[in-house]
């Protein structure tokens, strides 16, 4: 007879958010229609179905436990053989997503599942000549790896298969930086795109800040498709260029038509447990711009905003 612990393995090695619940119980006790949908669009791109990625979620929704953390341990026990590189503002905020990671790995739940994917360490194996600290670690017996760095940092002599990029911009000042903007430009462009090749992959999920964050810049080149009603992402990138986004923008308020994606009502909360309706209106009267870009996914530039939105001109 089957146990119920041999159903939630088998469960786990084929469902990313299954595996996540079965990890980590919390994700199933306050998780919703949201992180379903969202644990469904890492698991398509962890499989390399769509292998270039942006989903922009409003602050405190859990999208770094999906991506940066349960996603990445989930896609090396699927394909240990897998070079992983994540990058977020800076190398502090950079490495503890590695050392979740590593946690993930050593818990004896997710040896049961992923047997094959181990890492050198107490109770795990003692293999001196595989690295492990806080910064990287590779797979046991296996070619893959995980590297984290910070905005700026060096990826010299790695060979990326797939780049995660989690929180770019420390804060609103760094990310409306001209300074700054251009700065993680650069750095992508001369860093991170040199360490790609033909079948590399790449994610990005972050808050969006200003109209000249990453993501912006990406579209600024016309190198980003956003999800419209009615479209089915595995078909769209089948005839996107190849190096072109596809983008899901999730509101904390809904205030696009509905999708399959996101079925809201009009004015409905995305995590309603977390951030009801009455608080995120409440958050929006504080600052409306930057509502409209952290929670809505919709930055505006300042410029010309000298009065506000809600100035009136009289004839």
């Amino acid at each position: 007879m089957v146990s119920l612990s041999e159903i939630n393995e088998e469960l786990s090695r084929r469902d990313l958010f299954e595996f996540s619940c079965y990890t980590f119980d919390k994700i199933r006790e306050e998780s919703n229609w949201f992180h379903k949908t969202y644990y469904g669009l890492l698991q398509l791109f962890f499989e390399g179905k769509l292998p270039r990625l942006i989903v922009s979620v409003p602050p405190q929704h859990g999208k770094s436990e999906g991506s940066s953390r349960r996603g990445i341990a989930w896609c090396l026990g699927q394909t240990p053989n897998k070079k992983i590189a994540l990058v977020s503002y800076n190398h502090t905020f950079a490495s503890k997503f590695n050392r979740d990671v590593q946690r993930i790995i050593d818990d004896p739940k997710y040896q049961s599942i992923f047997p094959e994917t181990r890492i050198n360490g107490k109770n795990v194996v003692t293999v001196s000549s595989w690295l492990r600290n806080s910064e990287e670690f590779e797979v046991v017996g296996k070619k893959g790896s995980l590297k984290t760095i910070g905005v700026g940092g060096g990826l010299t002599g790695n060979t990326v298969d797939l780049l995660v990029m989690d929180d770019l911009y420390k804060d609103f000042a760094d990310a409306t930086s001209p300074v700054i903007s251009e700065r993680v430009w650069e750095w992508y462009t001369t860093v991170a795109k040199t360490r790609l090749h033909n079948k590399s992959q790449e994610l990005i999920v972050f808050t969006r800040w200003s109209e000249n964050d990453l993501v912006g810049r990406l579209e600024e080149q016309g190198l980003v498709h956003t999800l419209k009603e009615g479209e089915d992402p595995i078909e769209v990138v089948k005839n996107l260029p190849r190096d072109s986004f596809i983008k899901i923008n999730f509101e904390a308020l809904k205030e696009s038509n509905p999708t399959d994606l996101d079925p809201r009502k009009m004015g409905e909360a995305l995590w309603e447990i977390k951030h009801n309706e009455e608080k995120l209106n409440a958050t929006r009267k504080l600052d409306v711009p930057k509502f409209e870009a952290l929670y809505q996914g919709n930055p505006k530039s300042r410029e010309g905003l000298l009065y506000g939105e809600d100035f009136k001109t009289y004839a």
